[in-house]
């Protein structure tokens, strides 16, 4: 479902914006992402009630009871402020490009469509992680830690293509974006590190979807906030110092860096799926010493 959501917004982003297609412009970017959503949105409640997962008639629809949305809020209000955190990061990162000029705002909205399109392609294993995960954790958890170990490591795989194309296309066919020499030349500039972030998101998100599937939500949310506030101080220097376009795709650069850093560490530590077995050792020492 993601990448025909992804196939939709990409396929509909050259389509309306371009002057052989539609010809709408950024209203045709709207658009496009706004067929991808409802799209996709439709074909998840298909699929949903087809699998008895959701109530066929509408007499069968309730409300939710208090203790159901006690359950709720507690996950997915730790899960909100995260999200919330994460997108206010893009949202600074187009904040600062708008106050850096036309020309760095216009390269950076391509520049991050183009990364942001490419990054559809590893919502599967994401969601893989979060279902497989969740399912067995505490219960198998030989089977956790080769099941993450498994998703990361395709994660990688995914992400070396996809940091290659997310090379490739600015570098031979940004005309498909723009005939402008200038942003073309600015676009550029930028796909060294438009690849590397590309590279590590792919790791960072099906991470980050192994820890959901673990529950360390709270872990999540304070990375999320902590983040939040050390890259909007370093998009306020970029923005001082007039770093431009580079300046701020360092800034996205360190967004996935910093991410896979604290996973590597909260991970080594034993948190998430115990990946290196260290509480199962810390246990069996325990247990030694009785």
């Amino acid at each position: 479902i993601f990448l025909v959501a992804g196939l939709i917004n990409g396929f509909g982003d050259f389509w309306a914006v371009q002057p052989w297609g539609l010809d709408m412009g950024l209203k045709g970017a709207a658009y496009a992402t706004l067929a991808a959503q409802y799209i996709s949105a439709a074909i998840f409640f298909i699929v949903l009630t087809r699998r008895r997962m959701l109530p066929v008639k509408w007499k069968h629809w309730r409300l939710p009871s208090m203790n159901e949305m006690r359950d709720i809020t507690a996950i997915s209000g730790m899960l909100l402020l995260g999200s919330l955190c994460r997108m206010g990061v893009y949202t600074m990162m187009t904040m600062t490009a708008l106050a850096l000029g036309t020309m760095t705002m216009a390269a950076h909205q391509v520049a991050l469509q183009i990364f942001w399109t490419l990054t559809y392609f590893v919502d599967p294993l994401f969601v893989a992680a979060t279902s497989f995960i969740a399912r067995d954790h505490g219960r198998r958890p030989v089977r956790v830690r080769r099941m993450a170990w498994l998703l990361m490591g395709l994660s990688l795989g995914v992400g070396a293509v996809i940091s290659i194309a997310c090379v490739a296309v600015p570098t031979f066919g940004v005309r498909i974006f723009t005939s402008d020499v200038e942003l073309q030349g600015l676009i550029r500039q930028i796909t060294p590190l438009m690849g590397l972030s590309q590279l590590i998101s792919a790791l960072v998100l099906v991470t980050e979807g192994v820890l959901i599937g673990c529950g360390d939500l709270r872990y999540l949310l304070n990375v999320h906030c902590l983040n939040f506030v050390v890259l909007g101080s370093v998009l306020w220097g970029v923005r001082m110092t007039s770093g431009g376009l580079y300046g701020i795709w360092v800034a996205v650069f360190l967004n996935q860096a910093m991410r896979m850093m604290q996973h590597a560490v909260h991970m080594w530590r034993g948190g998430g799926p115990d990946l290196f077995a260290r509480k199962q050792q810390m246990l069996k020492g325990e247990g030694e010493g009785i």
